[in-house]
């Protein structure tokens, strides 16, 4: 017998969620930043590949809303 698959959503299903959430709270446009850490930060960057890697901050859109991520330097911890 099939065991029960784990529901949990990706980083990705998560932040489509939020979009959508977004869009019913307010009309206007939205930005939503994320300051990370090195491990989460690659962790979100490693789900695109024509992301330059070089950089120390991305932003994707979806659904309208812009996500920023931005990678926290060991000057600001």
């Amino acid at each position: 017998m099939e065991e029960n698959k784990n529901n949990d959503l990706g980083v990705l299903e998560k932040l489509a969620l939020l979009a959508d959430s977004f869009q019913d709270l307010f009309k206007g446009q939205t930005m939503v930043v994320f300051e990370l850490d090195k491990e989460e930060y690659n962790g979100v960057i490693n789900h695109f590949r024509e992301i330059d890697r070089h950089h120390k901050q991305f932003t994707i859109e979806i659904s309208g809303i812009d996500f920023v991520f931005i990678l926290k330097t060991d000057e600001e911890k």
